[in-house]
């Protein structure tokens, strides 16, 4: 039997209200059930093999560094970049301080014009 990713049953979705439109939100945990009931699997099973998703990519992201970036295509259409941002240092134009920020990694994620229009196709 093939379910559809609309079947939240018994689940109790968070709604935000912001003035004029509300907003909905999915949890982890809501996710992990929902597929659970889309594939007949364990929920146990699905939460495993999710939390080993987010763990893997954090993982990858994280390799970025000064020689290379990093960049997931984690759905069709979804991609995940990390960017490695190295130490800088600017110079305090109030006090003349120079001040040195610290090396970091920087994720952004980008969605493509074909992800966009399949949404809205499934939205009418």
């Amino acid at each position: 039997m093939h379910r559809t990713s609309c079947d939240y049953v018994d689940m109790e979705v968070i709604a935000m209200t912001n003035q004029d439109k509300s907003k909905v939100t999915y949890t982890k945990e809501m996710i992990i059930k929902n597929i659970a009931h889309l594939c007949d699997m364990d929920i146990r099973t699905v939460k495993e093999v999710y939390n080993t998703l987010e763990k893997e990519i954090t993982s990858l992201l994280s390799y970025a560094n000064s020689e290379r970036d990093i960049s997931l295509r984690l759905f069709e259409g979804i991609t995940i970049n990390s960017t490695f941002i190295p130490e800088q240092k600017k110079l305090n134009n109030l006090t003349g301080e120079e001040i040195v920020s610290a090396s970091k990694i920087k994720p952004k994620v980008n969605i493509t014009r074909y992800y966009c229009d399949k949404l809205m196709s499934n939205n009418k």
